[in-house]
């Protein structure tokens, strides 16, 4: 963490396996870190007591799936303002995006304006994309389709 400070790294993208697979998040690890930085959490969190819990331990932002009933949805973006949808179906978040949502987590090129997205691809450099150096890709195989 000390050579991430003194490189003036400000935010960090961090992917609690935990909570993806298992449904155990990690909310002290959260604590922990955000006491240093900014954290987007991608922890694809199926309850909003989970997002609300994320946030109170130290989340700046929550990754939340992209397959996702559109009640919950709706309820999902009534918790907060800083979600980022995994894009994985377009109705989904093209609902998303007409509730307000303006954050994305995906490895392709959106057709929404005025977005940020996180980007898991290794090649997609874009304006208003922020890339994600050293992804786990491969122990997510299963999630990124």
């Amino acid at each position: 963490m000390q050579s991430m400070l003194s490189a003036g790294i400000e935010e960090l993208f961090v992917v609690d396996l935990d909570a993806i697979f298992r449904n155990k998040f990690n909310f002290r690890v959260y604590q922990d870190i955000s006491k240093f930085f900014e954290i987007t959490v991608m922890s694809l969190p199926l309850r909003i007591e989970d997002i609300m819990d994320s946030f109170v331990s130290g989340a700046s932002e929550i990754v939340i799936p992209g397959r996702i009933d559109p009640k919950l949805l709706q309820d999902y973006v009534r918790t907060s303002d800083n979600l980022v949808m995994y894009y994985q179906n377009p109705l989904v978040a093209k609902a998303f995006y007409a509730l307000g949502g303006r954050s994305f987590f995906t490895d392709r090129e959106l057709d929404f304006s005025g977005i940020k997205v996180y980007s898991y691809s290794k090649i997609l450099d874009k304006k208003g994309y922020i890339r994600l150096m050293n992804f786990p890709r491969e122990e997510l195989e299963g999630i990124l389709v």
